[in-house]
């Protein structure tokens, strides 16, 4: 079953890399996951929000995401465009902006980084969003 189990994640990779288009670049997403991963600003993200701690959240944030997921699904390869994980990453600061007040530290956060994120990726990729 353990073979088996491999051998799905593996074919399910090379789906993934086969759909994936020339422009998309698996090394560049790394480096920039990277980069937000070890921003000054980035403790807030890097993990799920803890249930236990905030029960109220996943009242009113319907899709979390955090680096930690991200960088699963980059390591399973589930993004096939750099869109793919540009959309994860932005939606990681629009769940902040919206639980979060802005002048909250955590508000500030996700502020300084959702614009580091923007510039960044702009840079890296140029032609997409």
């Amino acid at each position: 079953k353990q073979w088996y189990q491999r051998r799905v994640a593996i074919t399910a990779g090379d789906d993934a890399r086969q759909r994936r288009p020339s422009s998309y670049n698996h090394e560049l997403c790394s480096s920039l996951l990277d980069e937000l991963k070890t921003h000054h600003c980035a403790w807030p993200f890097l993990s799920p929000v803890d249930k236990q701690q905030f029960p109220e959240y996943y009242k009113y944030i319907k899709h979390p995401m955090d680096f930690e997921t991200v960088c699963r699904k980059w390591e399973t390869f589930k993004y096939v465009t750099n869109d793919d994980l540009h959309k994860d990453v932005k939606l990681i600061f629009n769940n902040c902006h919206k639980f979060n007040e802005d002048e909250s530290e955590v508000g500030q956060a996700g502020l300084t980084m959702s614009c580091y994120f923007d510039k960044r990726f702009s840079e890296l990729f140029p032609r997409t969003k």
